[in-house]
């Protein structure tokens, strides 16, 4: 825990390029990229160093699909090495860019992340957060909660039997008879965009933290390319004529994408990648981007103070294996081709759980704050929206950013109805749903007691 009530606030921010040097193997199968599609799709990271004049925070965001534990570990001891930020005051999360690599493991016959691009990212990110703290000076920050329309949707409808089927199915075969626009959504979503802009004390802005619940995944790219939520970096810097760091936090996204289930994709072939989807990314770029710079126009500034860091590591048992879970029950009614793809993808999952029995996933939950108004709760997970909307009306402060697939990885946390719904979310295997189904509630409850901490120490 730290804390300190000096009034002396400083901010830093910088950014640098993460894209690999030559194609990798994509997290999801056996496309090799390509490389960027075009010179302004480089993948990015950015990292925002706050001070109050006695302790220091670090957030970083890397625009990739997700960070390991044992690979956040490395990140974090060369960041402290380099920088002297005590380990627990750094951050490091991912935006959960399906058009960039996995810096850690997915399913159990996944390649290994790249040991090349693995050092190459080590290094960036410690450069990157040395680069911002070199960049300290005088600072205020607005924050806030920006509403947006028509970017992110629940994915999960519900069938009138109860079950669930989900929108990433669309016009796409075989499961394209599946869907029906009158299906409800099983679940709710989080229109807002919750942000930190930070500037020196004339108003020049200095770099806008942002985070918003939704699949980073709209560019459906088979070449490096930084997505929606890049793009609403890009579209604030564009907006704003300041070259600034955009870091972007993954809000609670589990259960959430950008697939209007009524109007359906923005192409009507429903084929990634295309150009139209790679247009679409800036669209939604540009909605994010819009809703922040309308709210914050007005929003009143105040000082970087009462730094303070909180977190637990929690130890949440695996979820035992259930045959009526199997995934043949999952895919009962589609043709024999979604059978067999069940069969191959998840079949070697389950016998790696049998094979290695129970265990326990270590969870870090944690959260920091940013003045005594503003804070971020942080968990390594895909969870669910409704948790993640549990955790900001229980938060303390006035304005509270959820920042998951942060310190780590531990795949999707549904709520515990959504196992009732199944459905794709809620799949027993190490790289989708491996917690027991009360881990997302447990999560939670860890994230609002951080956030206590943080709010009551000192």
């Amino acid at each position: 825990m730290t804390n300190n009530n000096n009034n002396t606030g400083q901010a830093g921010a910088a950014t640098v390029d993460i894209t690999p040097v030559g194609p990798i193997r994509h997290y999801s199968g056996p496309t090799m990229y390509r490389g960027p599609e075009a010179e302004d799709s480089n993948l990015l990271a950015h990292a925002l160093v706050l001070s109050d004049g006695n302790n220091q925070i670090a957030i970083v965001s890397t625009d990739i699909l997700l960070i390991g534990r044992r690979e956040f570990l490395a990140m974090r001891e060369l960041c402290e090495l380099r920088t002297g930020i005590p380990a627990g005051n750094i951050f490091i999360g991912a935006t959960h860019n399906h058009s960039g690599p996995a810096a850690g493991p997915t399913w159990v016959n996944a390649p290994a992340p790249d040991p090349l691009y693995m050092d190459q990212l080590t290094r960036s990110v410690g450069d990157v957060v040395q680069q911002a703290q070199n960049n300290l000076q005088p600072a205020r920050i607005a924050a806030g909660q920006a509403p947006t329309e028509d970017v992110t949707f629940n994915r999960r409808l519900l069938r009138p039997d109860g079950s669930v089927v989900h929108t990433v199915v669309l016009q796409q075969s075989p499961y394209a008879n599946d869907l029906n626009p009158d299906f409800p959504p099983a679940g709710p979503v989080d229109e807002d965009v919750g942000y930190v802009m930070v500037e020196q004390p004339d108003g020049t802005p200095i770099a806008c933290l942002m985070s918003f619940s939704c699949h980073c995944h709209s560019s459906g790219a088979a070449y490096y390319h930084r997505d929606m939520f890049g793009r609403a970096g890009d579209a604030i810097r564009q907006k704003l004529g300041a070259d600034i760091p955009t870091p972007f936090m993954a809000g609670a996204c589990g259960d959430t994408m950008w697939v209007n289930v009524k109007t359906g994709l923005p192409n009507p072939e429903g084929q990634w990648p295309c150009e139209a989807n790679l247009e679409y990314t800036w669209q939604l770029g540009h909605k994010i981007a819009d809703a922040v710079l309308a709210s914050v126009k007005d929003r009143e500034r105040f000082e970087i103070n009462n730094l303070k860091t909180a977190a637990r590591m929690m130890e949440i048992p695996d979820r035992s294996l259930d045959d009526s879970e199997f995934c043949e029950d999952n895919c009962r009614g589609h043709d024999e081709k979604a059978l067999n793809f069940a069969r191959t993808r998840y079949g070697p999952e389950r016998l790696a759980i049998l094979d290695r029995g129970d265990s326990n996933c270590l969870v870090e939950v944690g959260a920091l704050s940013i003045s005594d108004r503003v804070a971020i709760a942080t968990n390594p997970a895909e969870l669910f929206v409704a948790l993640g909307l549990q955790i900001k009306e229980r938060s303390p402060f006035d304005v509270t950013l959820i920042s998951q697939l942060t310190n780590g990885y531990c795949g999707y946390v549904p709520t515990e109805e959504a196992f009732k719904q199944k459905g794709y979310e809620t799949h027993r295997a190490v790289w989708v749903s491996r917690l027991e189904k009360t881990g997302g509630q447990a999560i939670a409850d860890g994230c609002v007691d951080m956030l206590n901490q943080c709010k009551t120490s000192g």
